[in-house]
C-alpha cells in the first residue's frame, strides 16, 4: 500500500510523533517549500490554534521556510477561516494552519489553503506528499537536517513579518457583509463555547459591539484544555449553562473555529443540518440559493426532504467539507455543509466559518422576532445512530471484508432505513450511520452491523 501523509482535511496525527516532531517538520517544510518555490510570489500565511505543541510546529516551519528563501507572515492563533482570508488579503500563496480541529491536545495537524483562501487540490497535496517521502527517505537518522538543503538553487533567507492585528482584519471583513444587511441584535442573551480554542479572543473582540447578554464559556486556554469536555463535540457544556442562566441561544465552536453547533433556549441541540434548513428557510433576502444546496451522505433524509418540499435540490456529497466545497464548484451551489457543524457561505468565504453563522443566525433570530425552539423546528429529523469503531491496526485500515460490508449496505435505502459505513480520513476509526423512521429497525440494525464491522477487523 502507498503510503499516505494526507487525510480528508490536511495532515494529522499525534503530536509526540512523525511528521510532528521537529525532524520530520523540518522535511515537512522543505516539502512545501519546494511547491512554494513553483509560486509568484513565493510567500505564505501560518496560523495555529492553542494546543501547546503548536507552538514548536510553528518555529520550526517558519525557521525552515525563511532558510530557504520563503516570505513568512505569522498571524498568530487564529481561526481556521480567517487564515483563509488572510491568506488572500496578503496575496500569499500559500494558508497554513497549525492545528488538529475538534481532536485533544494531543494531536496535531496543518491545513492549507490557496491563494484563492480555497483547500488545495488533491494534485498539490500529492506533490507534497510525494516530495516529503522521497526527502524522508534520502535523510540519514543521524544527518543534522539543519545543515541539509534539498535545493541548493535559492540561498537567499526569507523574511518573517508579524501581521498587525490580524483579528481587526478578519473582523473588518466579517461586518463588511452585515453592513450591506443593517444587521443589529436586540439584546438577546447568548452563551457562546470557544472549545479553549483559536476562536477564544475573536468572540470577544467581533462580538463586542452586538447589543446582546453575552456567557462566554471555555475561553482560557491552558495548552491542553482545547476541546476537552467542551466546544462542538460536547454540546452539553453549553445547553447545561444556557438552561442555568435562562439565555436564548448557545453556540459552540470547535478547536480551530470552522464549526458550529448550537442550541435553542430549552438546550435542544441545533446541528449542521438544522442550521442550514434554517438558512435555507428564513435568509432568502441575504443569501440567494443558487441551484441548489450541498450536503453529504452523513445529511439527514428529513433535512433533504424539506429542501426538496421547498423546491429546492439537494445534492450529496462524500464527507468532509473539501468535498462539500468540491460538489458546490461543481454544481455551481453558493451554499453547503455537514451536520458536524461546517457550513460553507461561497460568495463570502471559501470553507466553513462558526462566527460567520453565529452572527449570521443572530440576525435571523433578531428579525423573526421569536424563540429558538419556533425559528430551527423546521423539519422532523430521521432517527440515526452513529458508532465509532477502532481498528486494530490503524497503519493498514483496508479490509475486503469491510468493502463487501460496504457495496452490499451503503446508501441503500431499504424500509426507509439507510446506512453508511466508512473509513476515516482523520483518525483510526471505521464510521457507522444507520438512519430511518423507526429507532427501534435503526438499533437493531446498528448493532448487527457493529457486530459484523468488529469481526471484520
Amino acid at each position: 500500500m502507498r503510503e499516505k501523509l494526507f487525510g480528508t482535511d490536511g495532515i494529522r496525527g499525534l503530536a509526540t510523533e512523525e511528521p510532528f516532531t521537529r525532524k520530520y517538520v523540518t522535511i515537512l517544510a522543505d516539502s512545501i517549500g519546494n511547491l512554494i518555490k513553483k509560486k509568484r510570489n513565493k510567500s505564505l500565511l501560518i496560523g495555529k490554534d492553542t494546543r501547546q505543541s503548536s507552538n514548536s510546529i510553528e518555529k520550526t516551519l517558519t525557521n525552515r521556510f525563511f532558510e530557504n528563501g520563503i516570505k513568512v507572515h505569522l498571524a498568530g492563533v487564529m481561526s481556521t477561516p480567517a487564515i483563509s482570508f488572510l491568506t488572500q488579503k496578503f496575496s500569499c500563496d500559500l494558508g497554513i494552519v497549525i492545528s488538529a480541529s475538534h481532536n485533544s491536545y494531543e494531536f496535531n495537524g496543518l491545513k492549507f489553503f490557496n491563494k484563492y483562501g480555497e483547500k488545495l487540490s488533491d494534485l498539490e497535496e500529492s506533490f507534497i506528499e510525494k516530495q516529503y517521502f522521497y526527502i524522508r527517505s534520502r535523510v540519514s537518522n543521524y544527518f543534522p537536517l539543519k545543515e541539509r538543503r534539498l535545493d541548493n538553487s535559492s540561498m537567499k533567507k526569507g523574511k518573517i513579518i508579524k501581521i498587525n492585528k490580524p483579528s481587526h482584519i478578519y473582523k473588518k471583513k466579517i461586518f463588511s457583509y452585515f453592513q450591506k444587511v443593517n444587521y443589529s441584535l436586540n439584546n438577546p442573551k447568548i452563551v457562546v463555547d470557544c472549545a479553549n480554542g483559536s476562536t477564544y479572543k475573536l468572540v470577544k473582540n467581533i462580538f463586542s459591539n452586538l447589543k446582546t447578554k453575552l456567557i462566554i464559556i471555555n475561553n482560557k486556554p491552558n495548552g491542553k484544555n482545547i476541546n476537552y469536555k467542551c466546544g462542538s463535540l460536547y454540546p452539553k457544556n453549553m445547553i447545561n449553562v444556557v438552561k442555568k442562566r435562562s439565555a436564548d441561544f448557545g453556540i459552540s465552536f470547535d478547536g480551530d473555529g470552522d464549526r458550529i453547533i448550537c442550541c435553542d433556549e430549552k438546550g435542544k441541540v441545533i446541528d449542521g443540518d438544522k442550521i442550514l434548513a434554517c438558512l435555507a428557510k428564513y435568509q432568502k433576502k441575504f443569501l440567494v440559493i443558487r441551484n441548489g444546496i450541498v450536503g453529504t451522505l452523513m445529511s439527514n433524509m428529513g433535512l433533504e426532504n424539506f429542501l426538496n418540499g421547498m423546491g429546492i435540490n439537494f445534492y450529496r456529497s462524500n464527507v468532509g467539507d473539501k468535498h462539500v466545497y468540491d460538489l458546490m464548484n461543481k454544481k455551481k451551489c453558493n451554499i453547503g455543509g455537514e451536520q458536524s457543524g461546517h457550513i460553507i457561505l461561497k460568495d463570502i468565504i471559501p470553507c466553513g466559518d462558526g462566527i460567520l453563522i453565529a452572527l449570521i443566525l443572530f440576525s435571523i433570530i433578531k428579525s423573526l422576532k421569536k424563540k429558538t425552539s419556533e425559528i430551527f423546528n423546521l423539519y422532523k429529523s430521521y432517527s440515526q445512530i452513529q458508532k465509532n469503531i477502532k481498528l486494530k491496526d490503524s497503519n493498514n485500515p483496508q479490509s475486503k471484508e469491510i468493502n463487501k460490508l460496504t457495496k452490499l449496505y451503503n446508501n441503500k435505502i431499504s424500509n426507509n432505513t439507510r446506512v453508511l459505513i466508512r473509513f476515516s480520513g482523520t483518525e483510526p476509526y471505521i464510521r457507522l450511520l444507520v438512519e430511518g423512521e423507526k429507532i427501534s429497525k435503526v438499533k437493531v440494525l446498528a448493532n448487527k452491523l457493529q457486530n459484523k464491522i468488529e469481526t471484520a477487523i
